[in-house]
């Protein structure tokens, strides 16, 4: 799934869905975004996202993440944010989102 701005892998293992982001996640790219998640969550109630390659993230950007956490709070399933590069971290730790969503680091996710 891509838009040239966003580019989405799904995966699945035997812990659920894993979408693979690689890109911008901004107002031109969650539509996309949400989409990708609300077929991840009718598949599976445990997704992770794979943010590795997200190379820029806004507060529409967050509203997805939220969204999605919503999403998997309604299927008693569970969210993983896998191994953000530090800006993308650093976002979501100064809006309190590393308090509220399960953030795995790029040192977790490969050990």
């Amino acid at each position: 799934m891509t838009d040239g701005r966003l580019t989405i892998e799904a995966q699945t293992d035997g812990a659920g869905t894993i979408l693979v982001l690689d890109g911008e996640v901004d107002p031109h790219t969650t539509e996309q975004l949400d989409g990708a998640i609300d077929e991840a969550f009718t598949a599976d109630a445990r997704l992770v996202l794979d943010l590795r390659g997200v190379t820029f993230i806004d507060s529409a950007g967050l509203r997805s993440l939220i969204r999605a956490q919503r999403r998997a709070d309604d299927a008693d399933g569970s969210l993983v944010l896998r191994a953000p590069r530090p800006s993308t971290l650093r976002v979501l730790e100064i809006t309190g989102l590393t308090d509220e969503l399960t953030v795995e680091a790029a040192s977790d996710a490969t050990g």
